[in-house]
């Protein structure tokens, strides 16, 4: 399964999560394939349904369809379905160990006297688990691996609902049985009665998804779009239909045709977000969420070609993500003009949560498990991406993600797949980028140490001292420098090869130099200069050591409130102490800090500031993050709550809002009313080469997007 783009980053109380978490927590307790497993094998299930939500109950017949005849076939089951082996006659089925996991499973062996190419089975029983939080205490959410219930059903490859034989792909054809008033969904296409679904091409596991569901379709261009509601609602239905249309159509003329027939939105009966092949499973909130269409929505139907399309290899390392987020959620901001700032916030995740302790090379990111994580499976893959596209560009990048497409739809594919197509389509060896950015921790960090600007017979010669300073060996970089000249209309870019600690640069001009700008678009993967990162709640958060203080004259149920959100965060960030503020003659120096609540000793150093921004100290709930000015890299954050229910929900909230400044909230189950960020001071890496160089400055040219939506 896939997740949502980070929610976080729109604001609302749901975060990804891990990446088809539960199918890979299982993966580990498969068997072992009987027969060869080559490109071509699968097998195919015939399946007839009958779901029983009132008691959880499920019946299943099942002609399997094996690729080769075979005389022994081994499967592992739901232990709470009950299997029968129909056809052939002749075959003998043992019942083996169990095996523990999220799910209760029982191994199972047939053994025929002859080969055989198919076998029916009947199995029935109760499959119902119920909805179990996990996560992070700032992300924590409800799943659950198979689910058979009067609200729902739910049921995947890690519901064992169907036998699992080996690591083959499957495909499928179900015909289900349901109550009055109910729909199934699952991936592919509807049989032609409507009562079941079919999917001829290899799939990594087959869905079933039910409710008493309201339909809604349309059919454009051979694409069908469909929503299922669990109450009627055809404005909402209408709105998602248009939108899956028209970033199909944009993706299509992107990468290649639509790998399904329909896509679809469904509904589902908690808070999720989840993509499967040919639909997504969506809670009853965020569906509602007016910005999820034009956000996360996109990024669901992308996984379609990335994920749902071209498969993950499992042992090379999760690309999909990063690749999906790098083509919907960046892409959408580039078509809007903000791609550098997309970057640059990206970047900014990276600094606030991923220490040098706590960073793992790209290539073992498999699923998003938290914030580092994120920043780096999500966040450093895109930026990769980026850089690929940056050094080949634009057209052969897209080149080579169609050809990756084409090549490998249906099929499982690796970081080294990856690259053997750039490598065809540049005609170039990429060895040295890949090995870098797949199988290094850590970021360079550039400083500008010298520039200056020489007249000449020709013009002006800029000279340009540029260093790596991090810790680590250097990285090998294509440095994009823009230089700003009198009287041009905007900046002439040129790129620097970096290989080395430290290089020296010559640029010749027949213009004055004004102004020199070291990769303003943030278009490498680096460490921010502090000028360019604004005082986040991320930082915060981020922070191996932090203390909050909390207001000791504030009433009972209030600093009751606070201890409890201090509690919470805790949980998520072992660094973070707290403590009374009349324990404190004044705010440490040591470490960034949290002073919770208006009435706190200490938060009367925030009124200047929040006058300024028309915020107050005496209304509203807010929390802001500011640079501590007694401390050169110290953080201060101020969180107020207008009640004991307003501080219990920003301590689930405002984790979410790592990237911004200061946020305002309003109400019990405070809702979010404004959030911003703090203007940037100004980079290190950018610097005057005149007098008024400062007072001509020329707008960086942005990148075209790769696409645009018809």
């Amino acid at each position: 399964m896939h997740s949502l783009s980070p929610l976080h980053r729109k604001a609302t109380d749901l975060s990804a999560h891990t990446t088809r978490a539960l199918r890979l927590v299982l993966a580990a307790v498969l068997l072992k394939a009987s027969f060869s497993t080559g490109a071509a094998a699968s097998l195919h299930h015939a399946l007839q349904v009958t779901l029983q939500p009132e008691s959880a109950g499920l019946a299943v017949t099942d002609q399997v369809s094996l690729p080769e005849p075979l005389s022994e076939v081994s499967f592992l089951l739901h232990d709470g379905l009950e299997p029968e082996l129909l056809e052939p006659a002749r075959g003998r089925l043992e019942a083996g160990s169990t095996v523990d996991g999220p799910v209760p499973l029982r191994r199972y062996r047939i053994t025929f006297e002859a080969p055989v190419t198919s076998l029916l089975l009947s199995y029935a029983g109760t499959l119902h688990h119920p909805l179990a939080v996990y996560g992070e205490i700032s992300s924590s959410r409800q799943s659950s691996p198979g689910l058979i219930s009067r609200e729902g059903v739910f049921l995947a490859g890690s519901s064992y609902w169907y036998p699992v034989i080996g690591r083959l792909p499957v495909s499928f054809s179900m015909h289900l049985e349901l109550p009055p008033g109910w729909l199934g969904v699952s991936q592919g296409t509807a049989l032609p009665s409507s009562t079941g679904w079919q999917e001829n091409q290899p799939q990594e596991e087959i869905y079933l998804v039910a409710a008493p569901y309201q339909r809604y379709a349309v059919t454009a261009k051979e694409r069908r779009a469909e929503v299922y509601l669990r109450k009627k609602d055809p404005a909402l239905a209408d709105r998602y239909l248009q939108a899956t249309l028209k970033y199909i159509a944009m993706y299509e003329s992107l990468l290649g045709p639509y790998p399904y027939t329909k896509f679809a939105l469904v509904e589902n009966f908690w808070e999720s977000g989840y993509g499967m092949p040919s639909f997504t499973l969506l809670g009853p909130r965020v569906i509602r969420l007016p910005f999820i269409l034009h956000t996360s929505y996109p990024h669901e139907i992308l996984h379609n070609w990335w994920g749902n399309g071209v498969y993950i290899k499992p042992s090379s390392g999760n690309w999909s993500e990063g690749l999906t987020t790098y083509l919907s959620d960046h892409l959408l901001r580039e078509q809007r003009g903000e791609g550098a700032t997309y970057r640059r916030h990206t970047l900014q995740d990276y600094a606030s949560y991923v220490t040098r302790k706590a960073d793992f090379p790209l290539r073992q990111f498999r699923g998003n498990h938290g914030q580092v994580s994120q920043s780096i499976g999500y966040g450093k893959t895109l930026m990769l991406f980026h850089m690929l596209r940056s050094r080949l560009g634009d057209q052969l990048f897209i080149t080579g993600l169609r050809r990756f497409y084409t090549d490998y739809r249906f099929q499982a594919a690796g970081w080294s797949e990856l690259q053997q197509v750039f490598e065809k389509v540049s005609s170039q060896s990429l060895e040295a980028f890949f090995e870098q950015w797949l199988n290094r921790t850590g970021a360079p960090a550039l400083e500008l140490l010298e520039a200056g600007v020489t007249p000449t017979e020709e013009g002006y010669q800029t000279r340009i001292v540029l260093r790596q300073t991090q810790a680590e060996a250097p990285f090998q970089l294509q440095v994009p420098l823009f230089l700003e000249l009198d009287g041009a209309s905007e900046p002439e870019l040129h790129l620097v090869s970096m290989n080395q600690r430290q290089v020296r640069i010559e640029i010749q001009t027949r213009q004055r130099p004004l102004y020199l700008s070291v990769d303003p678009r943030f278009d490498l993967f680096r460490h921010l200069d502090p000028g360019e990162i604004p005082g986040s709640l991320g930082q915060l958060f981020g922070a191996n050591r932090a203390v909050a203080i909390l207001p000791a004259d504030a009433a009972p149920e209030v600093r009751q409130a606070y201890r409890q959100l201090a509690a919470q965060w805790q949980q998520r960030q072992p660094g973070l102490d707290w403590t009374w503020d009349t324990e404190l003659q004044k705010l440490p120096g040591d470490r960034p800090v949290w002073v919770l609540g208006r009435e706190n000793r200490f938060a009367d150093r925030f009124r200047p500031l929040l006058l300024e921004h028309d915020m107050s100290l005496d209304q509203d709930s807010l929390a802001l993050a500011i640079h501590n000015p007694e401390q050169s890299e110290g953080l201060l954050g101020l969180v107020q709550g207008d009640s004991p229910d307003a501080i219990a929900g920003l301590a689930r909230k405002l984790p979410h809002y790592g990237r911004y400044g200061y946020t305002r909230f309003s109400g019990p189950q405070p809702s979010i009313r404004e959030r911003g960020e703090w203007p940037v001071t100004g980079s290190n890496l950018g610097l005057p080469l005149a007098a008024d160089g400062d007072r001509q400055r020329q707008a960086i040219p942005r990148h075209s997007p790769l696409t645009k939506i018809e």
